[in-house]
């Protein structure tokens, strides 16, 4: 056997890396990705590598270069795990979909806590209005409820960082905590002249996701977050409810529902649906997934109106996609937001995930949910103040005693 010279052998170590990285990418990448990656971008990429290692004939990679540069030269600290992941993040932001993304440990036990309406704060939904961060409602029996926190409370101040010019989410992560620790709230109460301080003791808060806001005169309304990991079961019970009320029409309120599951999603257009497509999945490859009511549906022949609005996505809008092209349902409200890619989740070792988007939903009609969203039957435009009424609830209902009477 020929043996190989020193430079030869540097140059098929660097060409083995470069495979096991090139092969472990597309493996990982394009396996699940949806769009088509620029195969002649890598391949551009891989040859200049190839040639500055035929070059230089370096002992390191590219990344490593950088990495010792940082460590010999960075005037602060250098933590090799925020390198990696942020290296990481780099490389999966590159691809220009923001809804595939890497997540650290630390955001993806919050990612998937969140979905399963778990979190650790004080339980008050807050909002701008009027440039004033507002508490909207606290939630029955929360901690903010237990330190006399009430609607309409202007929040000046969160742990003495004023709220002037702080963002929504800014505000939200300042509140959040863990359980037992405290934040203190400076408080504008309507009626009240001088501010308040409030310190509340945060706990874990559980959401539930799936609501029966009412049940009058055979008319119900259902409200439901998100599609998480209890929702299902919360909407069987609430099924139940409606039946044994003697239900005549339901209003099911998904405004402002971010999605989340798909199969749960489905089993809750299954419910209002006797037959008929619910979803079509399609992937990068062509195949092609339809999701179909079995017909065990307990409200397949109730009459139902679907609230929705800019903030209904995803699964929200796989049920209103499919009860409206099934006529199962009409819809009111204003368009949805447009989110129709699938995800999926790849946990790794050490707690971190990569989520792919690997394909995109249909309506049964053929309509991306992507382009455009769902677009109500009955368009009606949300309030503009937290006094007003709930005009959009009080069309649905008009509307379903129309059906019912």
């Amino acid at each position: 056997m020929r043996k190989l010279n020193d430079k030869t052998r540097q140059l098929l170590y660097v060409i083995g890396i470069l495979v096991a990285l090139l092969g472990g990418y597309w493996l990982g990448v394009t396996r699940g990705y949806y769009q088509k990656i620029n195969s002649q971008n890598l391949l551009a990429a891989w040859q200049q590598e190839i040639t500055g290692y035929q070059k230089n004939t370096p002992s390191f990679t590219l990344y490593e270069d950088v990495v010792n540069l940082l460590n010999e030269k960075y005037y602060g600290d250098v933590d090799a795990m925020n390198l990696l992941y942020g290296s990481i993040k780099g490389a999966v932001d590159s691809l220009g979909d923001h809804y595939t993304s890497f997540s650290t440990p630390a955001e993806s036990r919050d990612f998937f806590t969140n979905l399963n309406g778990i979190y650790e704060g004080i339980g008050i939904e807050i909002d701008y209005i009027d440039d004033k961060l507002v508490v909207v409602s606290p939630l029955e029996s929360s901690p903010a409820i237990l330190a006399g926190i009430k609607p309409r409370d202007e929040i000046l101040a969160i742990d003495g960082q004023s709220t002037t010019g702080m963002s929504l989410d800014e505000a939200v992560k300042l509140i959040h905590g863990i359980k037992g620790s405290k934040v203190t709230l400076v408080i504008q109460r309507v009626g009240v002249a001088e501010p308040m301080e409030i310190i509340v003791v945060r706990d874990i808060i559980k959401v539930p996701s799936v609501k029966l806001v009412s049940l009058e005169d055979g008319v119900g309304v259902v409200e439901i977050t998100k599609f998480s990991s209890d929702t299902e079961k919360l909407f069987k019970t609430v099924v139940t409810d409606l039946l044994k009320g003697g239900v005549k029409g339901v209003v099911l309120d998904l405004r402002n529902n971010p999605g989340g599951f798909l199969d749960v999603g489905v089993k809750v257009a299954n419910e209002f649906m006797p037959t008929g497509m619910i979803v079509e999945e399609r992937f990068k490859d062509g195949k092609v997934t339809p999701f179909y009511a079995d017909g065990s549906g307990k409200l397949a022949d109730i009459p139902v109106i679907v609230l929705v609005n800019d903030g209904s996505a995803s699964a929200a809008e796989i049920v209103a996609g499919a009860l409206k092209d099934n006529h199962r349902a009409t819809i009111v409200g204003v368009d949805t937001y447009g989110k129709g890619s699938v995800q999926e989740i790849e946990e790794m070792s050490d707690g971190s995930a990569l989520r792919i988007t690997v394909a995109h939903w249909y309506t049964p009609s053929g309509q991306s949910i992507s382009q455009g969203g769902i677009r109500p039957d009955i368009l009606v435009k949300e309030g503009t103040g937290e006094a007003e009424p709930d005009i959009q609830l009080s069309k649905a209902i008009e509307e379903l005693n129309k059906l019912i009477k």
